[in-house]
């Protein structure tokens, strides 16, 4: 989730924003004000599909911590994601580590759950270029032991190219264990001062992604869209609230 990222076609592995609780937990690390975030995405041609997160971070002496929570779907369908998760800088890479307890609910069926765990690191290798890595579902918990199911395990690489100061280019693949990657590619513009202009695609599934930003001292408000010939059109907005004091830097 954050309408950044979706704007980005979700090429998020070196991002290091306020939604990074719901991406790469590593870009939590350079987060040094306290904020508060919501989002919501819908999708007009699949009714009950709609999805909705909501976070805190909370920047400490040492590190950044954060909850979150995630819902999709509806009555017949949904699933409720609760997230925490903490994150540090050390040196030129960031690490974060995120535990989600996750639970599934689908009318006849009843509800399951799960406790998973999720790995990020981000390295800075020089001023215009960074590399990120996530590993999703780490330990593959088991969420219905009738059929043994158990959840996806994902590992996220991507690299972000800083050519100049309002220019921001993202590439990144995205691999779960039994199917075929997905590329990513975003890219960021800075047009105005406080004014960000998005796009990016995905090839397998095959999307495209666009969408705006604006940045004021605290708030900051994000539109996004993408379009797939399978689910069409789905539109996120998001905003995200910074308040208190910086953290001081050490």
């Amino acid at each position: 989730m954050g309408s950044r990222s979706a704007a980005l076609a979700y090429a998020s592995s070196t991002l290091s924003d306020d939604w990074a609780i719901f991406n790469n937990i590593a870009g939590m690390a350079k987060i040094n004000t306290a904020s508060s975030n919501f989002a919501y995405s819908i999708n007009p041609s699949l009714p009950g599909a709609d999805r909705a997160a909501a976070s805190l971070l909370a920047p400490v002496k040492i590190g950044t911590f954060g909850i979150g929570v995630f819902r999709f779907g509806d009555e017949l369908y949904s699933e409720q994601v609760l997230s925490a998760g903490y994150a540090n800088q050390f040196g030129l890479a960031a690490l974060g580590m995120k535990v989600n307890y996750v639970q599934y609910r689908a009318e006849g069926v009843g509800t399951h759950s799960a406790v998973s765990l999720h790995l990020g690191g981000i390295a800075t290798l020089s001023p215009k270029v960074m590399v990120g890595a996530y590993i999703i579902n780490l330990n593959r918990p088991e969420i219905s032991n009738a059929i043994k199911e158990r959840l996806p395990a994902k590992l996220i690489t991507g690299v972000q190219f800083h050519p100049e100061e309002k220019l921001i280019l993202l590439a990144e693949i995205e691999k779960d264990l039994h199917y075929k990657p997905t590329l990513k590619g975003g890219v960021e513009y800075q047009f105005f001062k406080k004014v960000s202009f998005r796009t990016g695609f995905n090839l397998g599934p095959n999307s495209v992604h666009g969408g705006i930003g604006y940045q004021s001292a605290r708030l900051y408000i994000d539109y996004a869209m993408h379009y797939s010939t399978s689910l069409l059109s789905t539109f996120q907005l998001a905003t995200s609230y910074r308040f208190g004091q910086p953290k001081k830097q050490e």
